[in-house]
């Protein structure tokens, strides 16, 4: 009994200790978010515009199935201009200025997913951060925070078939804890007014390093989008970005076949 409760101890002292390790460096969360928060804002300062190829795989499901089933595939290229989200559509060769939503007007759809959130989030002072400690995520070493950013201060603008409103949100990020580079931002808004026909908005931004122009950037290379439709209807959007490349007045859009659109029962959501 002496013997197992003395290695149960060694363990426990072991755990300890990497903990301790893990936690070096961090007696001041409220620092290291400002840390963070810089080092994001020099990656977004230093980002060229910049053009991708983007293609959404669509899903849905009934909330009582527990199967999704693939709606289809919808392929775009977007441009991130001065802080905006610009479209092409399908064999295009310029980019326009309307809604993405009225592009892919069936289905669900969204934009910000991956040039808008990140600024929204770290720029500014529209949100509120709690740290919640070392974690590992995608196999770094990583520091995850909770956020929060009230209605009052929002940016998101939630469309649903005729309607639309601003709506608060929370979510979570992790860094890499020695670099402190984004690794993952997950937010969420699931308090929404009843008139949106919505009960949640869910999205998920993965990022990594991608070259453009002889340069390393940090950009959200994947995404997923999720919403649940009231009366209980999930829709599921998985994103992607290839091809990236800087932004110029002389680019060219070229496109393959696109995937066709089928026509379901969601609503643009963006």
């Amino acid at each position: 009994m002496l013997l197992r409760g003395a290695i149960g101890f060694a363990i426990l002292a072991a755990a300890l200790h990497a903990l301790g390790a893990d936690l070096a460096g961090v007696d001041d969360p409220d620092a290291l978010l400002g840390r963070i928060r810089a080092r994001i804002a020099e990656h977004l300062a230093q980002l060229p515009n910049y053009t991708c190829h983007e293609v959404i795989d669509r899903f849905g499901r009934p909330l009582n199935s527990p199967s999704l089933y693939r709606q289809d595939r919808v392929e775009l290229e977007v441009a991130f201009v001065g802080h905006r989200e610009l479209f092409a559509r399908p064999g295009a060769s310029s980019f326009e200025e309307e809604s993405i939503s009225k592009m892919v007007s069936t289905g669900t759809i969204g934009n910000g997913v991956f040039g808008v959130h990140a600024e929204a989030i770290f720029i500014g002072d529209a949100a509120t951060f709690k740290f919640r400690g070392p974690d590992h995520k995608d196999g770094h070493r990583s520091f995850r925070y909770d956020f929060e950013v009230p209605q009052e201060k929002s940016h998101f603008l939630v469309r649903h078939n005729s309607t639309e409103g601003i709506i608060g949100y929370k979510g979570s990020f992790w860094v890499d804890a020695d670099t402190l580079d984004l690794l993952e931002l997950k937010l969420k808004a699931d308090h929404m007014p009843s008139y949106l026909g919505l009960s949640l908005v869910e999205e998920t931004m993965h990022y990594k390093q991608v070259r453009i122009r002889d340069t390393d950037f940090l950009l959200p290379s994947k995404a997923e989008h999720a919403v649940i439709e009231q009366p209980g209807f999930y829709y599921l959007n998985v994103i992607s970005l290839e091809g990236c490349r800087e932004f110029t007045g002389e680019s060219k859009v070229t496109f393959g076949e696109p995937g066709e659109t089928i026509p379901s029962s969601a609503a643009p959501v963006q």
